[in-house]
């Protein structure tokens, strides 16, 4: 078949037909009996489906309704319909119908209609019924034949073949029938299965009946699924279909690798971090590397407004209850999960700007624009929103509600009327490649506000462009056609045919390979989104692309056929010849090196303190800086020896290398067991040719008057004998210390320190200093003023380097909330020049430096690491810091720049809990929405704020430019995923015009509202100069689960290697160049 299209472009990528959505109409009234109090689903909608029942190359249309019937329309073509649904059979009248399925269940080459149930009990069909198309228009109901006749609060179903016998089996999602408040956090409750076998099933078909296999296969099945999502992918590219269904309230989702007998559930293995009311999910390859990957929707909404208004959060003591119990790390947002291919994912939502939608039912990924990006549709709404902040909190005043229901008849009606109704538009986001999504729903004509929920795609015009169907909610459905011009923007439209009892090809893969160097990846899985179901076709958009150079299929049941030449703007249907033929894929996957056993007996452990409970408006903890490390080679025999630091009340431990293992050393550190280690360097501190040992104690754990903040440095007696030398500091005061550098700043031949301030102990936010600490010989050191250290930021690390080339040492620093700061030394005087060398609009969320010469040039370049793009932090926020309500303690104020003003970030619960005195200004939420940060506070109380704004969080290489000024050249996209806290530098050639960054990072310790910051394990990342500008590799995945904080390249036995050290877990060592021997 050849599409046509009209060459004049449409204004908007879709027109909507607002005669044709008046067909159907989900209306959806409440009563006394039946309402969302007594059905908690009561507005989750219904679905869409789309497929050809009468095999006349046009799609048809299958609407389900709640309270109404359902409808089938039979596509006329031109965009005209016939309502045939009474003729059909097919109108499931008296009954709450969800989500619905066309799938050729017996094999005969004509598609069925599986439509679960849910709703109230009663009527005759309130069980699931599967419709057996007759092959005339019309269908004959057979569930309880095919063994199919689920009775529960069935959600959707999905047809496939599980374990490639030719057949399709099936999986039914059931919401449970228990109330949500009536369960506890009991651990490990999802692995005992509903008493009432009302929970979710898998039935497999045998010899063309199914069968519940549920428990057989490894399905969960017990009270607390409240599943709202299937979707289908093989994710691990095994050719075998795999799941994932995503769960609302507290159950976390459930992710099945098909191992063929049966599935394993390994969600925890494979995610770091997931949404936490689930809901509609779709799977797709996003970046054309040939791994699906993994998006989900949830109820954050967009805008900062909406989420005071909408959005409540979980305590961190919440939060740390329900994954101590077994709930795993759920935050309130939409999930975007990039498969690397390595069995794990990273949640990049945040990194691609797809976060926060709405309350969103269902997303789609398909290609809107016929690019050849699959793009994002997402469908938003909700009729009544009982979780309205205002309502909540009205329905929580006993005395107004008890004055409303005092006349009883209609009481809960009037409670329900009283909630509030919006309608909000869907979202259409355009993939601008690379996991960055630009959201074009006004400019692509899908903005119209509504109460969407399930919605399906197709060509239903055969104009090849995917038109799209969306059911709503007590308004018109919409029909959307697609006007791209294909005549400019090309596609390729397959219709599969097995030769298997499976005629659809359920489960199949194609990949297409085009424009030379391009290719795409498709599967044909129909039952996609939210109760509902795609056109059983592959759709391949190919911009100005004439022809694909050749095509693979890869048939369900392990049979794989290559076909060339295929001429785009034409619809292909290939029927399968090879069965036979044994299965095989590859696909080129991120790399991943294989950490090896650590040779190393310690494992960091870090305090539970939390500073939520004395910081109530910061966003994150900022205590887990360890393990320090410290590497040098101390009894010179070739091998490196280290000291890794302790956490508060943990001994540090030294390591020197013994023959082919380690002399672990901790007794002279024992008496210092209540600090926190936070740096420490190997130095020459008493010029007697040995190595000392300065130590860092940092934390926030601590009073300011604690002794166990001090710094300590341990002498070297003899033979590695490290002894600490009280004496070496007089502090005028204690302060939590985060770095430490080592030089000779006044050249009379000894070692000075430099040591950085963490932060104010008491108030997240204020400057801290940097403390320049003079060697007077014999391992004593007396600090030294400097006017240009004080005040500077809150400091994470510092870097000495001769950054001008006079031959005086000179210093860099980084920090939150502060420029990466220069600091040159003029014979032996420091004073701060970052303006100087063009950083001083290089604001960020700065937690590490390296600093040293990386392209020969004898200048030294900046690799620091920021926080990232994957974050709801963003460049221009600011934060104020005052003591707002005159009660001693200070309080920060973090805003978001909308529109010219400043607008607080804090949930106004949380706000008022520090700052008690505006609960008379910001009586309702609404108030507080349109709340700016001078509709809070005085002018005079601004004014006398100290505040720092944000200007970049990206992690970023540094280099001069011919002004002698720093440039700032971002990361790779991959590193930007999560923030980064260490680098390593490894020259593997000598040479330097190319080498090898390693990078590692993450955070943990944030609130549950903002979410962790999780989506590395670890990279490395080859780089070459050329023409003096840095040309970075694809990063590659080192395979570190955890928070790394610590990377050094050290030489053991006889091999270079990356010493890594993980907050809160054992030290880690890879194995990076088994080439290259010592002192090579």
């Amino acid at each position: 078949m050849v599409f046509f299209s009209c060459t004049t472009p449409s204004k908007k990528l879709f027109e909507l037909h607002e005669d044709l959505g008046k067909q159907f109409e989900n209306k959806l009234n409440y009563t006394q009996e039946f309402n969302p109090y007594t059905y908690r689903n009561f507005y989750n909608g219904a679905g869409v489906a789309l497929g050809d029942i009468n095999n006349d190359g046009l799609l048809d249309i299958y609407l389900s309704g709640n309270i109404v019937d359902n409808k089938l329309l039979l596509n006329k073509g031109d965009w005209k319909f016939e309502d045939i649904t009474e003729k059909a059979g097919v109108s499931c009248k008296g009954v709450w119908s969800t989500g619905v399925t066309f799938a050729d269940v017996n094999g005969d080459g004509l598609l069925d209609l599986y439509v679960c149930k849910s709703g109230k009990p009663g009527a005759e069909n309130r069980h699931n019924e599967l419709f057996i198309n007759q092959g005339n228009l019309t269908f004959r109901e057979e569930s309880k034949s095919y063994g199919l006749d689920v009775l529960g609060l069935s959600v959707h179903a999905a047809f496939f073949d599980a374990d490639l016998d030719g057949d399709l089996d099936c999986y039914v999602l059931n919401n449970s029938l228990r109330s949500v408040g009536g369960y506890d956090l009991i651990k490990d409750q999802r692995y005992t299965p509903d008493p009432n076998n009302e929970g979710n099933k898998f039935f497999e078909n045998q010899n063309g009946i199914f069968i519940d296999m549920s428990t057989e296969k490894g399905i969960l099945t017990s009270t607390i699924g409240f599943g709202l999502g299937i979707t289908l992918s093989d994710f691990n590219n095994d050719r075998l279909p795999d799941l994932y269904i995503s769960n609302d309230f507290f159950e976390r989702d459930y992710f099945y690798i098909n191992t063929k007998e049966g599935f394993e559930e390994t969600l925890e293995s494979q995610f770091n971090s997931i949404s936490m009311g689930a809901m509609g999910a779709d799977a797709a390859d996003l970046n054309n590397d040939l791994f699906p990957d993994l998006f989900v929707t949830e109820m954050l909404p967009a805008s900062l407004k909406r989420q005071k208004l909408k959005a409540k959060y979980d305590s961190w003591d919440k939060y740390s209850l329900m994954y101590k119990k077994g709930y795993f790390h759920q935050y309130p947002r939409n999930s975007l999960q990039r498969n690397t291919g390595n069995n794990h994912f990273f949640e990049i939502s945040r990194f691609s700007g797809v976060a926060a939608t709405e309350w969103s039912w269902a997303s789609l990924l398909f290609d809107m624009n016929n690019d050849g990006l699959n793009d994002i549709f997402v469908a938003n709404g909700i009729y009544k929103d009982l979780l309205d902040r205002d309502y909540l909190a009205y329905m929580a005043n006993e005395t107004q509600v008890q004055m409303l229901l005092e006349n009883k008849e209609n009481a809960i009606e009037k409670l329900i009327d009283i909630m509030p109704s919006e309608a909000v538009p869907n979202n259409a986001f355009k993939n601008l490649g690379g996991f960055k999504f630009e959201d074009k729903t006004g400019e692509w004509g899908l903005d119209v506000p509504s109460f969407s929920n399930g919605n399906a795609y197709g060509d239903i015009d055969n104009d090849g462009d995917l038109d799209l169907i969306v059911n709503n909610v007590n308004m018109p459905s919409f029909f959307y056609e697609n006007k791209t011009d294909t005549l400019h923007a090309r596609s390729l439209s397959l219709r599969l045919r097995s030769n298997s009892k499976n005629t659809f090809a359920i489960g199949a893969k194609v990949i297409i390979y085009y424009d030379n160097d391009k290719h795409q990846m498709k599967e044909q899985f129909p039952s996609r989104g939210f109760q509902s179901s795609v056109a059983n076709s592959l759709h391949f958009g190919l911009g100005n692309s004439n022809l694909v150079d050749s095509l693979k299929v890869f048939w369900p049941n392990g049979g794989e056929e290559v076909f060339y030449d295929l001429k785009s703007n034409y619809q292909h249907t290939i029927h399968q010849k090879n069965f036979n033929s044994q299965p095989s894929f590859s696909a080129k996957q991120i790399k991943k090196e294989n950490p090896k056993s650590s040779p190393i007996e310690f494992e960091h452990k870090e305090n539970n303190w939390s500073e939520f409970n004395r910081e109530r408006l910061i966003t994150q903890m900022n205590h887990n800086d360890g393990p320090a490390l410290a590497t040098a080679d101390l009894n010179k025999d070739g091998i490196t020896d280290f000291y890794i630091g302790g956490g508060k009340n943990q001994t540090g431990a030294l390591f020197i290398s013994n023959k082919d293992d380690f002399e672990k050393i901790q007794i002279p550190f024992e008496k210092s067991n209540r600090s926190e280690d936070t740096d420490a360097v190997f130095f020459d501190g008493d010029n007697d040719g040995d190595l000392d040992l300065i130590i860092t104690s940092g934390g926030k754990s601590f009073s300011k008057f604690s002794l166990d903040l001090d710094d300590r440095y341990y002498e070297n007696i003899e033979n590695n004998n490290f002894v600490l030398k009280k004496d070496a500091f007089s502090f005028e005061a204690h302060f939590s210390s985060s770095s430490v550098g080592i030089g000779d700043f006044n050249k009379d031949g000894a070692m000075d320190l430099i040591i950085g301030e963490r932060f104010d102990l008491k108030t997240y936010g204020k400057k801290a200093s940097i403390h320049l600490f003079i060697n007077q010989g014999q391992g004593k050191f007396i600090e030294e003023s400097v006017s240009d250290f004080n005040k500077v930021g809150m400091i994470t690390d510092l870097a000495v380097s001769d950054i001008n080339q006079d031959g005086w040492l000179d210093i860099v620093a980084c920090g939150e909330w502060m420029p990466i700061s220069i600091f040159i030394n003029s014979n032996g005087y420091f004073s701060n020049e970052t303006d100087r060398y063009g950083l001083a609009k290089t604001n960020g969320l700065w937690n590490t430096l390296l600093v040293k010469d990386i392209n020969g040039d004898n200048l030294p370049e900046i690799l620091a690491g920021n926080l990232g793009n994957n974050t709801f932090f963003n460049a221009g926020m600011k934060l104020y810091i005052n003591d707002f309500d005159n009660n001693g303690t200070e309080e920060q104020i973090i805003c978001q720049y909308i529109n010219q003003n400043y607008y607080p970030i804090v949930d106004k619960d949380e706000l008022i809990s520090q700052l008690p005195y505006l609960k008379k200004k910001i009586v309702k939420y609404e108030n507080y929405a349109d709340a700016r940060i001078q509709d809070l506070f005085t002018a005079t109380q601004l004014e006398e704020s100290q505040v720092s704004e944000l200007n970049i969080l990206e992690s970023t290489f540094f280099i001069r430019n011919i002004k002698g000024e720093y440039e700032g050249h971002n990361l790779p996209e991959e590193i930007q995923y999560a923030p980064v806290y260490a680098f390593a530098h490894h020259d593997k050639e000598n040479n330097a015009s190319k080498g090898t960054f390693y990078i590692g990072g993450n955070q943990y310790l944030v609130k549950p509202q903002f979410g962790r910051y999780d989506a590395s394990n670890g990279w490395s990342l080859n780089y070459r100069i050329i023409a003096d500008e840095i040309e970075f590799g694809v990063p590659e995945i080192l395979g570190i689960n955890g928070q790394i904080r610590q990377l050094e390249i050290v030489n053991l036995h006889s091999k270079i290697q990356l010493l890594i050290g993980v907050n809160n877990q054992k030290a880690i060592v890879l194995q990076i160049d088994t080439n290259k021997k010592k002192n090579e």
